[in-house]
């Protein structure tokens, strides 16, 4: 004797329409960290920490950039401040910058990067040693 195998029906699998799942809303301070994670992430630049209203920071290789972002519907505009290892080009590192955060925001939240500003607030020497600062 031979059972007939039907096919298993998972509950609640059928594809749905997105409006029939509800919502989904994605802060400005989430975006926010997924760029400054993002650009951590890319050669060459850096956060800073310390200081006090902008006055007194220093490169903090450790640390993300800072980043802002103005959001309207799903395409945002972002505004980075960060510190760039010199002697590296600063053209093409800030492109780098700018395409990796892009990416980024666009792939975890679908969002539409338009514009991006970045500020360079500091130049670190790369024979700069741990504990000694260098004004360039």
């Amino acid at each position: 004797m031979t059972a007939t195998q039907h096919p298993r029906r998972i509950v609640g699998s059928e594809h749905r329409d997105s409006g029939a799942r509800g919502t989904l809303t994605i802060s400005e301070k989430a975006i926010e960290k997924i760029a400054g994670q993002a650009a951590a992430e890319v050669p060459g630049i850096h956060g800073t920490s310390g200081g006090f209203l902008g006055l007194g920071s220093h490169s903090d290789e450790d640390a993300r950039p800072k980043v802002k972002v103005q959001l309207s519907g799903r395409i945002a505009a972002l505004h980075i401040s960060a510190g760039v290892k010199y002697p590296a080009p600063l053209r093409v590192t800030t492109d780098r910058l700018r395409q990796a955060v892009k990416d980024k925001v666009n792939a975890s939240c679908g969002i539409e990067v338009r514009q991006i500003d970045i500020d360079v607030q500091t130049l670190v020497s790369a024979a700069t040693t741990p504990g000694r600062r260098d004004l360039l």
